[in-house]
Parts: C-alpha cells; structure tokens; sequence
C-alpha cells in the first residue's frame, strides 16, 4: 500500500498502488514507475532441484512419527 503524505504524485509519496505503478524515492530525486513482473525463467538445474525436493517430500511424508523424531533429533 502506498503511503502518501499529500496529493499523489507528490514528492512524499512512496509504495506501490494496485500492482502497477510505483512510487519510491531516490537520494537524488522521486519518482514513479512500473513494476513489472519478473519471468518465471525454468533451467534444467531449478527443474533437477525441485524433482529432489519432491521426492524428500514425500519420503518425509512416509515416514513414521517414531522415524522422524530420530531424524529430527539427528540434525
């Protein structure tokens, strides 16, 4: 949410306003920009990473609650 401290598009305005434009100061000036969304960029290493992730995922989820206290105590 943005916070304004008088009319928007003043020099106190800063924070983002409906997901679309916003306002931040700089220590040389003020101003107003768009953000706009970053890719979802997929590498064979972020894919590698989250199969191994899954798979930890579900062997946890299988353990019994006897196995994870021992894991949980281990680490």
């Amino acid at each position: 949410m943005a916070k304004l401290i008088g009319p928007l598009f003043s020099i106190a305005a800063h924070g983002t306003i409906g997901k679309a434009v916003t306002y931040s100061r700089r220590p040389t000036h003020n101003h107003a920009r768009y953000q706009k969304k970053q890719k979802d960029r997929y590498t064979l290493a972020r894919d590698l990473q989250r199969i191994k992730f899954g798979i930890a995922s579900r062997i946890w989820a299988n353990l019994t609650e006897e196995e994870k206290a021992t894991l949980e105590a281990a680490l």
